[in-house]
């Protein structure tokens, strides 16, 4: 069934196609609809050598590949936030460092998305892209 769940990501930098993961601590997961909640990124200061594994995999904040982009992951190759490469179909797992729960609910890790918004952020003294970079995924010239 549907939930009709208003969920969403905020990437700290601009999305673009990259051979590995970027982004920093910025990024944060979130629902807004129903029980709104903000999953922030917690590093793990635990020092063993599981824990620097664990690490490195929660530190990748932002994936973007010809196919998907996704913010969060895991050593089972889950993301706390999954969307595919139409825009249509999504998954949310919990993600190390985010520390979130499934977002639109716990009986919906996979999902159909009905309306998706992209917002982004200029900032008002020079009018230029926060996170700019000329490598975007989605040309955004003229917005």
């Amino acid at each position: 069934g549907s939930t009709r769940a208003t969920i969403g990501m905020f990437a700290s930098h601009a999305w673009n196609i990259n051979s590995g993961s970027y982004g920093d601590g910025e990024c944060f997961l979130f629902r807004s609809n129903p029980n709104p909640k903000c999953f922030h990124w917690v590093p793990d200061f635990a020092g063993s050598m599981d824990a620097l594994e664990s690490q490195a995999v929660s530190e990748q904040f932002m994936v973007a590949k010809r196919d998907f982009i996704a913010m969060g992951a895991n050593e089972d190759g889950t993301n706390g936030l999954y969307l595919d490469q139409e825009l249509v179909r999504g998954e949310s797992h919990p993600a190390l460092g985010f520390k979130n729960e499934p977002l639109p609910g716990e009986s919906h890790e996979t999902f159909d998305i009905g309306v998706l918004e992209v917002y982004r952020l200029i900032r008002e003294i020079d009018g230029k892209a926060i996170g700019h970079d000329d490598a975007l995924v989605w040309d955004l010239e003229g917005l």
